[in-house]
């Protein structure tokens, strides 16, 4: 720190006053940005958890047969690794009524086989006649684990179609997707027992496969798999259509993201409003502490190095409230995923928690948008300041 600047800070927060000045400035420009912050991580946070958990339901992709019901055959499995997927699962996928305690809801089963958990990275092995079933199947209906529900299946193209076939299994496991929809609807079973109660022999309905990716690339998955999915199209149709994970709520991850960049323009307003404190600060200081700004050019300190001392100043304060602005998102943090009064409700905001998510991106692009803020507004006034004459300045040091 250079000398003159030392004793600029000295000179000028030398009375109470003004460090309460400072500090209020240093906080309210802080806390500005920390809602920028928050805003986007809120936005982001919720869409990479309801992508996560889409993708803990399904997969990367889902591929289905235009004609139903279909085998797995050797050539099927050899067009998939010439397509170089490796991690795929078949199953059937169907709807149920659950019946519990005289209660009934309409589920999605899910019949699988030990190579589904590998694809969706969840633990899903099942014993026979036994389910593992969504949380808030648990929560709504009061189920525990070693309960036994009963599910009713439609019998398809028997003699007695219009009749249910209903089995009994026991729940082995509650899990949690971290998707409403998917935790209020899904039951998952073993492949071989639903194929057996529906009489399909060997034969599936779905195929969920992942997409083999660089692990450099995280989240930022979605261009990969709309390009895989491509190449499988031009491979496998018109027998079979594919999905990515995120079709289902594609609308909604399409409308959080054009939302992101609206709320945070608007929001750049608060940081105007609270650069304009700094702005006030800088007059203030101007004002009351005109005699001495004035002796300092009178003892041969340029314009010039008058603005650099100022403009050091207020680059210090956006230090300082970049800093403190990300102890109130830590806050924030703590406050979404702690306190009853910010939970959300699930049925309306499909997750009852939402968790903050900050890429560096996030921070260098808020941080520097304040910065242009308070250089642009700064400069402004440190022009009209200059305006005023030494001459003027030293009369009112003899006043």
């Amino acid at each position: 720190m250079s000398t003159n600047f030392r004793l600029f800070l000295m000179l000028f927060l030398d009375h109470p006053t003004t460090k309460k000045f400072l500090i209020g400035v240093w906080i309210g420009l802080a806390f500005s940005i920390a809602v920028i912050l928050s805003t986007v991580g809120i936005m982001d946070g919720f869409e990479r958890a309801l992508r996560h958990g889409l993708r803990n339901s399904a997969g990367d992709v889902t591929m289905q047969s235009r004609y139903g019901f279909f085998l797995v055959t050797d050539r099927l499995r050899e067009k998939l690794d010439e397509e170089n997927i490796k991690t795929f699962s078949p199953l059937v996928q169907t709807e149920s009524f659950m019946v519990f305690n005289d209660e009934s809801r309409g589920v999605l089963i899910k019949g699988i086989d030990s190579s589904y958990g590998k694809v969706v990275g969840l633990p899903l092995d099942l014993t026979p006649m036994s389910v593992i079933i969504g949380s808030e199947i648990a929560r709504i209906n009061h189920v525990a684990v070693g309960d036994e529900i009963v599910l009713a299946f439609g019998k398809g193209g028997t003699e007695f179609k219009n009749m249910p076939a209903l089995s009994r299994f026991r729940v082995e496991r509650i899990i949690t997707h971290g998707v409403y929809q998917k935790d209020a609807r899904m039951i998952y079973m073993r492949l071989d027992d639903i194929q057996r109660i529906q009489g399909l022999g060997s034969k599936v309905n779905t195929i969920a496969l992942n997409v083999e990716r660089p692990p450099k690339i995280g989240d930022n998955d979605l261009k990969l798999i709309e390009e895989k999915i491509t190449d499988l199209r031009l491979k496998f149709e018109p027998d079979f259509y594919f999905k990515p994970y995120w079709r289902e709520f594609s609308s909604l991850i399409e409308a959080v993201q054009a939302e992101k960049v609206l709320i945070s323009l608007i929001l750049q307003l608060i940081v105007v409003i609270s650069v304009f404190n700094v702005l006030a600060f800088i007059y203030f200081i101007n004002e009351k502490k005109s005699k001495e700004l004035f002796l300092f050019k009178a003892l041969g300190l340029s314009k010039k190095a008058m603005n650099n001392l100022w403009l050091k100043f207020v680059f210090g304060i956006w230090v300082a409230s970049s800093l403190l602005s990300m102890v109130f998102v830590q806050l924030f943090r703590f406050l979404l995923l702690n306190v009853p009064l910010f939970k959300l409700p699930a049925e309306v905001y499909h997750m009852p928690r939402i968790d903050l998510f900050l890429s560096w991106q996030d921070y260098a692009l808020v941080f520097t948008l304040a910065l242009v803020w308070i250089l642009l507004i700064t400069y402004y006034l440190l022009r009209k300041l200059r305006n005023k004459s030494l001459l003027e300045g030293l009369r009112q040091e003899f006043v």
